[in-house]
């Protein structure tokens, strides 16, 4: 209570708001199928608030306000105002009138270049004109899902600006985002977050998700997510000919290297953004270091190919997709880097296919 009564106390709202956040994400953890059971027992949400029901303080006045807000529960939120207006609890303006907080006028998206993460930033406007922002970081090469956000008071636009000033990348923008698109894809990305194993946190993530989903309740719905391009058969083979047909494909128009060049693809169009013409130092990481030695089964002599047609590739793919020369260079270097820990690994006896998810979840394959 004395917590609460600070956060309070503080002139802007987003002590109270990130302290009722964390308590809810704690109370109410996503759990995937794989994920342990918690070691102690927590009460149930339920039970806190009617806890809080039957302690006539202004502290858990405020509390159940933003829980039953927090919650989207309807008959929560009634009950909830019933008691608080028959304790007649002087709450700040902004809490006393939360129903009145607006979107902000602005959704943006700050996206890299090579696309292994985006960040959705939304924001909200309380009444008596505090502001609060959310930003969603978004990896698609972990599976299009919620890896990190955070909140922090101020404004949109205050944010976008502040993100740009510490990076001062050239390879980013920030662009305006439709609305109803992010909350769709912020949506579709904590439901992904919430099954994935192990899940991913940090100092903010997922203390701040009860927050972030009340802000993006805001938003109107019927958005789209993220749309993966479609690459068919025809327009993969002409992708393929045209590599080798190009000064960076030459020596590399045989059996074997088509055969990995295939591969390449499939990790191309199946995982990350979506997009063969795309590569980054972390894919290039998570298709040396896991992707490759735990799909493909062949020979060591044939597996030990594939980096320098990576290196190949890359160099063709950047120039398609007009990449700064530096960024290729970092990810040629990246090739460098997890070679060595690649030809050691696809020489020795590791766990592939099936097998391979088992381990990564501490499961026994069956044995004959």
């Amino acid at each position: 209570m004395r917590n609460v009564a600070t956060a309070l106390a503080d002139e802007h709202p987003f002590a109270m708001l990130a302290l009722v956040s964390a308590l809810l994400a704690a109370l109410e953890p996503r759990r995937g199928p794989f994920d342990p059971e918690p070691e102690t027992e927590v009460p149930s949400r339920d039970e806190l608030v009617q806890t809080f029901l039957e302690v006539d303080l202004l502290e858990t006045s405020a509390l159940l306000a933003l829980i039953a807000a927090f919650s989207g529960d309807d008959m929560l939120r009634r009950r909830v105002s019933r008691e608080i207006t028959s304790r007649a609890d002087a709450l700040p303006r902004w809490l006393a009138d939360l129903t009145d907080t607006a979107p902000s006028d602005r959704v943006v998206e700050v996206v890299h270049v090579l696309r292994d993460g985006d960040n959705v930033v939304i924001g909200a406007r309380l009444p008596g004109g505090h502001e609060i922002t959310a930003a969603v970081y978004i990896d698609h090469n972990m599976g299009t899902l919620v890896k990190d956000a955070f909140v922090v008071p101020g404004s949109v636009d205050e944010l976008v600006e502040q993100m740009f000033a510490i990076s001062d990348d050239p390879d980013t923008e920030a662009r305006d985002l439709d609305p109803a698109d992010a909350r769709a894809r912020i949506t579709e990305a904590i439901k992904l977050g919430a099954i994935s194993f192990p899940p991913f946190e940090s100092e903010t993530w997922p203390a701040c998700r009860p927050l972030v989903e009340w802000m993006m309740a805001m938003l109107p719905e019927g958005g789209s997510g993220y749309q993966r391009p479609e690459w068919d058969d025809a327009a993969l083979a002409e992708l393929t000919e045209r590599f080798l047909a190009a000064p960076s494909g030459a020596g590399f128009d045989d059996p074997d290297h088509r055969g990995l060049l295939e591969s390449l693809l499939w990790f191309g169009t199946g995982y990350g953004p979506g997009d063969p013409l795309r590569w980054s130092p972390t894919a290039v990481e998570i298709l040396l270091a896991d992707w490759i030695p735990r799909k493909i089964v062949a020979e060591v002599g044939y597996l030990a190919k594939a980096p320098d047609l990576l290196r190949a590739f890359i160099r063709f793919c950047h120039h398609e997709r007009g990449i700064r020369t530096e960024l290729t260079t970092q990810t040629l270097n990246a090739v460098d880097e997890y070679e060595p820990g690649y030809q050691k690994l696809i020489r020795s006896p590791r766990p592939q296919g099936p097998a391979a998810l088992l381990a990564a979840l501490g499961l026994d394959a069956p044995h004959d």
